[in-house]
């Protein structure tokens, strides 16, 4: 018997670069401006995602501190806000995790009428952890969600073994 996917599920697999990658392709329901500050203004960051800090600029250091589960640290790559030119906006970090080979870490975003795509792409990442990295990215896009949308997420960890499940029937 096959169960349907989580809402917002995310994607594993070989890239067109021929990497190993989690994608998740999701549409926020508001301007990209909104979605952009909530990612890169560090006062807004610190509320919905804890520990993690990204120093906005090229050399940046990019830090997602996850307390006992560990933490992430990065610097970062690229950084495109979106202007009148190019209405669509990017992040890109490396993604550093003790034991295993860095990766890269990219974050787009477009404009889609009012909403925004958010694209988040985590690229050659080993397939071993793949399947936890991919429910915790899954998790961080539901709180952002919500926290765009001021919705409370102190609930959305309780999905964890169902994605857990997911995303390791998926590597």
């Amino acid at each position: 018997m096959t169960t349907s996917p989580p809402a917002g599920a995310g994607t594993l697999g070989i890239g067109d670069d021929g990497t190993f990658r989690i994608q998740f392709d999701r549409t926020l329901h508001h301007p990209l401006p909104k979605v952009w500050a909530a990612l890169t203004d560090p006062s807004k960051l610190s509320v919905w995602m804890p520990g993690c800090r990204i120093d906005l600029h090229v050399g940046g250091t990019a830090v997602y501190d996850f307390g006992d589960e560990g933490q992430a640290t990065g610097q970062v790559l690229a950084i495109r806000a979106a202007s009148e030119a190019d209405p669509s906006a990017e992040l890109k970090h490396s993604w550093h995790w003790e034991g295993l080979p860095d990766s890269i870490v990219v974050w787009r975003l477009e404009p889609v009428g009012e909403s925004t795509r958010l694209q988040l792409i985590h690229r050659e990442v080993v397939r071993d952890p793949a399947a936890e990295f991919a429910v915790g990215w899954h998790v961080i896009l539901d709180t952002l969600d919500r926290y765009v949308d001021r919705r409370p997420w102190d609930d959305v960890w309780d999905d964890y073994e169902a994605l857990a499940d997911h995303y390791q029937q998926t590597t």
